[in-house]
């Protein structure tokens, strides 16, 4: 299966794909009845850091197609399906903002990581983005595993000037 298979099943079944990220900010709002000792509490901190992970991979991935499509393959957005290209996105949005409200961000387990990913994502998506409007020629001579290598060791030297750009000292 390829990715645009994928995405075209996911545009058949909106309804399913409407209720599952229709439903996260719907989750995130159930925090707003609860007692604020027990927004606090740690089990409800790993429900919203649950909450955060699924609204957050998928709404930077669509975004990141959105990006792709609009900038590299250069689609027209009317011609794009809705549900797939904007509603992960939005119901990212939603459920960050409420979650917000609701309890600091340093409180949820794992979201420092997952705030990397996001600005990684971002950060590598601007140097792909920058490289294709620059228009550089590249030959590369080697093989596909050559590359590959040479992929990731740029992703660990971005990774280290990440860490070493936005990590803090204690």
């Amino acid at each position: 299966m390829t990715l645009r298979e994928l995405i075209q099943q996911w545009g058949q079944h909106p309804q399913a794909f409407f209720l599952f990220f229709g439903g996260l900010p719907v989750l995130a709002l159930l925090g707003f009845v609860m007692p604020k000792s027990l927004r606090f509490a740690t089990g409800t901190r790993w429900v919203y850091s649950a909450l955060l992970h699924l609204s957050c991979i998928p709404g930077m991935f669509a975004l990141a197609l959105l990006a792709y499509t609009l900038f590299f393959v250069r689609e027209n957005l009317l011609d794009v399906n809705l549900m797939v290209y904007f509603l992960p996105p939005l119901s990212m949005g939603l459920t960050l903002g409420l979650v917000h409200a609701q309890i600091p961000f340093a409180l949820v387990p794992g979201f420092d990581r997952l705030s990397g990913l996001m600005g990684l994502m971002g950060l590598v998506f601007l140097g792909l983005l920058l490289l294709n409007k620059l228009f550089v020629g590249v030959f590369f001579g080697g093989s596909i595993v050559q590359l590959l290598v040479l992929g990731f060791g740029a992703y660990l030297l971005l990774r280290w000037l990440w860490r070493k750009v936005f990590t803090r000292k204690t």
